[in-house]
């Protein structure tokens, strides 16, 4: 076997054993947090031995980023993926609309990890940059969406209307997933109402 394939074929079961053991801890840490979580029980899950674990991943602060890498709202932004989001909503109300259902429908999918996030940022070390990354990611996106035809404070509400601890809170007040998006999108409208913003609800996105 030539040595260069070898060492492909090894880099690919390195990479799948590592996505196996970042899936096992993302769901444990949904279920019972990051702090009630131990590197034994990751193992179990992942149907690894604990050391490979460790190798991988040598301390939870460097394993609790390749959890939140794959959740959208806490992944890096580029121009480009900013671009993407938006690409063909022609006004600012529509762009809103856009992102608080994407942001949503993140929030359904990946709600008890966030929740865990939330729960424990200032407890285990390196969660509380994640979470601020998320937080900042959306004032960036609301920025974006309104093209500048809202000033920095709307901008800061918006931002804190559609965090997750809000979407959450509507979810355990008995909404339903699409039903607390609705209502996000509800007093995301009320407010830049109330603010003096015109929002022609006649152009909103189309569900």
């Amino acid at each position: 076997m030539p040595r260069r394939y070898r060492m492909t074929a090894r880099r690919e079961e390195s990479g799948k054993t590592r996505a196996r053991i970042v899936a096992a801890a993302r769901t444990l840490h949904a279920a019972q947090g990051m702090q009630g979580t131990s590197y034994q029980e990751i193992a179990r899950s992942a149907e690894v031995a604990l050391a490979t674990v460790y190798r991988h991943f040598p301390t939870l602060e460097q394993l609790l980023p390749a959890c939140s890498e794959s959740i959208p709202v806490l992944e890096p932004l580029t121009p480009a993926r900013t671009q993407a989001i938006f690409h063909g909503a022609v006004d600012p109300w529509s762009r809103l609309q856009r992102l608080i259902r994407g942001t949503c429908e993140c929030y359904g999918r990946d709600g008890p990890w966030l929740h865990a996030a939330r729960r424990e940022g200032d407890l285990v070390s390196g969660l509380s940059e994640i979470v601020r990354t998320g937080q900042e990611n959306l004032r960036t996106l609301v920025q974006a969406a309104v093209e500048g035809s809202a000033g920095s404070r709307v901008v800061r509400i918006i931002a804190a209307l559609l965090d997750f601890p809000v979407w959450k809170s509507l979810r355990d007040a008995g909404l339903g997933p699409s039903g607390a998006t609705e209502k996000v999108i509800e007093l995301i409208r009320d407010q830049l109402r109330k603010e003096g913003y015109l929002v022609d609800d006649e152009r909103g996105e189309k569900e």
